[in-house]
């Protein structure tokens, strides 16, 4: 990674403005799903899912549709990390590795555990 190893930052703020950078960019190079292929309500709108299939990454301004519609308000505290202007819930919780296994069956890289 090394991203600020060897950089002086003059105030927290431009610490803060170049994290927000990073985070920006690594988000908008993961995949852009709709809620409804991560097997919840279209109301909640669309989210980021990491190349991992670990986490799902919310912009903020959708997450109170993922909070109402989605369920996502009950997940725990440790299961959610903020990171700029996105909430990072992590497949930890079970609300968030069902609906990532939901995408992973729609591609075609895992049975559904009903289909026996």
């Amino acid at each position: 990674m090394g991203y600020f190893t060897d950089t002086d930052f003059e105030s927290t703020l431009d610490l803060i403005d170049a994290v927000e950078d990073v985070v920006e960019r690594h988000v908008r190079g993961l995949r852009w799903v709709t809620a409804s292929e991560l097997g919840l309500d279209n109301r909640c709108g669309r989210a980021y899912v990491g190349n991992d299939m670990e986490s799902i990454i919310v912009d903020n301004g959708n997450l109170r549709s993922y909070n109402y519609y989605g369920g996502f308000e009950y997940i725990d505290d440790e299961d959610r990390r903020q990171l700029g202007d996105y909430t990072v819930f992590l497949a930890t919780s079970d609300r968030v590795r069902d609906a990532l296994e939901c995408l992973m069956e729609k591609d075609g890289v895992c049975e559904s555990e009903d289909a026996e």
